[in-house]
Parts: structure tokens; C-alpha cells; sequence
């Protein structure tokens, strides 16, 4: 239940590409988010992303962490039909899991991914 199987994720470049060129962008100052709509049937993928700008390898695998725990823990609250990418910023490694929760529930928000109560 809690696990990021292969269908779930996006594996590829040209997917990552994809989402990148063709999607929208919500931006928060330690994470940004690419939104791409698919086929409503379709199950919700996501790719999760920090650059070399971060800081070290232990930094951004880090910030990768905390951005999938909270997709983990709230993946079932999102609408399916949509392939979207989280971008960790250097702000995010100086964030608590708290912060993150924050910022990427608000970024689920404002992009309308989130099930209506």
C-alpha cells in the first residue's frame, strides 16, 4: 500500500522531459512542482528530482527523502490522472519533514491536486 512501485513513478527522461516541456510549474521557495494531465483512469506517476546545485550527494538524497515521504503519506488524497515531478531546491536541506508537509500540501493545493473533501 505505502510503496512507490515501477507504474507509479516516471523511469525515463523522456518522461521527466515530457512533464517538463509540456506541464505547468508551481514554484515554492524549496520546491517546485511540474503537473502534466493524463488520462483520467490513468494512475498518478511522480519523479522526484534535486540538482547538483543542493549541496553533496548525502544532502540531496536528503531532500528526495522527505519529498517522497510526504507524497507517500498523502498520495492517497491526491486525484489520479496526472504525472507530476518535485523539484527539491537548497532550501530544502536545512527543512525539517514539517516543512516539507507544509510547502508541498500548499503546492498540491494550489495546483487543484488535492480530493475534494
Amino acid at each position: 500500500m505505502y510503496e512507490l512501485k515501477k507504474k507509479d513513478r516516471l523511469c525515463k527522461n523522456r518522461e521527466y522531459q515530457l512533464v517538463y516541456r509540456h506541464g505547468k510549474s508551481y514554484v515554492a521557495r524549496s520546491v517546485v512542482l511540474y503537473i502534466m494531465k493524463r488520462s483520467p483512469q490513468q494512475p498518478i506517476r511522480s519523479g522526484f528530482v534535486t540538482g547538483k546545485k543542493v549541496g553533496c550527494a548525502v544532502e540531496r538524497n536528503y531532500c528526495r527523502r522527505l519529498m517522497k515521504e510526504v507524497y507517500r503519506l498523502h498520495r492517497s488524497e491526491l486525484i489520479s490522472g496526472y504525472d507530476l515531478v518535485l523539484i527539491g531546491r537548497s532550501r530544502m536541506k536545512y527543512g525539517t519533514y514539517a516543512d516539507a508537509e507544509k510547502t508541498i500540501m500548499k503546492l498540491f493545493k494550489q495546483a487543484g491536486l488535492l480530493k475534494k473533501a
